[in-house]
């Protein structure tokens, strides 16, 4: 390319500017401020609008809501008078949740999914007419580790369903396997818990008239539950601390050797699994002549029982 076809451009502003000032009505298209917006159209507007409302229908239609119209639950708590204020609703359970499994643990339990929710498992008892009242009134009042226990529930037809903390197992399925013994610790472990458990209902003045290890859940985390609590009657607070003293001894040595021994007697025939100064075969001797269910939480000097 020679010099010859090289050339300059130049911008003329000045000529623009007198322009502009010639002609006042038009505006530089600079001439806006950095942050001022313009007043909506009338056209905006009904778009906004049209974009709320399509919004709304879509949300709307997110959630499907079954069964009948829900009740509110306050007027019953407050008549039940509890201090937990166990949620009451009078719909049925089967509207929110599906069964899954039907099993036998402590009584009948069904492990259900919910349906808007399947991976949350929750574990549902079911109750009769002659234990509606009493269940309502139990788990409002009951709040304790080593007793089961439920926050909600439901009535329909004059049965209640409630939503248990349940676990996997119970203790009678443990002693069901003949080859299998808990250690010193772990029957520390156990006894410690069904017994703080037992004096909880002691002083709350329930007696349960059916306490066996088939009552009894056991987590796999080593957890105890006292369950079916529909098995239990009302007494004078400390009134049932001799029925639960003799049922405590029982379970304890149907956990160490797998049976009870026939002749009412309190103790264990194998003392090479359980020699005669461990802790075990103590706490088990102690069972045979205490007074209270409370003295038993002093008898054993282990740590593994406090």
């Amino acid at each position: 390319m020679s010099k010859q076809d090289k050339h300059c451009t130049a911008l003329d502003f000045k000529s623009y500017q007198e322009r502009l000032a010639n002609n006042p009505s038009r505006e530089a298209p600079l001439s806006k401020q950095p942050h001022q917006l313009d007043a909506p159209t009338q056209l905006d507007s009904s778009s906004n609008s049209k974009k709320r409302k399509t919004s709304s229908r879509s949300e709307h239609t997110r959630k499907v809501v079954s069964g009948g119209p829900k009740r509110l639950v306050l007027p019953q708590v407050c008549e039940e008078g509890t201090s937990r204020g166990l949620i009451v609703r009078e719909e049925s359970p089967w509207d929110t949740y599906r069964r899954t499994l039907r099993c036998n643990l402590a009584g009948e339990v069904f492990i259900t999914a919910r349906r808007s929710r399947p991976s949350q498992v929750v574990a549902i008892r079911e109750y009769t007419k002659e234990d509606v009242t009493k269940m309502r009134r139990l788990f409002g009042i009951l709040d304790h580790d080593n007793v089961l226990t439920a926050r909600e529930c439901f009535v329909n037809e004059g049965c209640m369903y409630a939503l248990v903390n349940d676990l996997q197992l119970t203790l009678e399925q443990l002693v069901g396997c003949r080859s299998l013994y808990p250690t010193e610790a772990e029957l520390a472990s156990m006894i410690w818990q069904i017994l703080d458990g037992l004096c909880y209902l002691n002083e709350t003045g329930l007696e349960h008239q059916s306490l066996t290890c088939r009552n009894i859940l056991l987590g796999l985390d080593g957890v105890i539950k006292i369950a079916s609590l529909e098995m239990c009657v009302e007494c004078l607070p400390g009134q049932a601390q001799n029925v639960y003293i003799k049922k405590l001894a029982s379970i304890t040595m149907e956990i160490m050797q797998k049976y009870v021994k026939d002749d009412g007697m309190v103790g264990v025939d194998d003392v090479d699994r359980w020699p005669v100064d461990s802790d075990a075969f103590g706490f088990l001797s102690a069972l045979s002549t205490a007074k209270s269910i409370d003295s038993l939480k002093e008898v054993s000097k282990s740590p593994c029982y406090e």
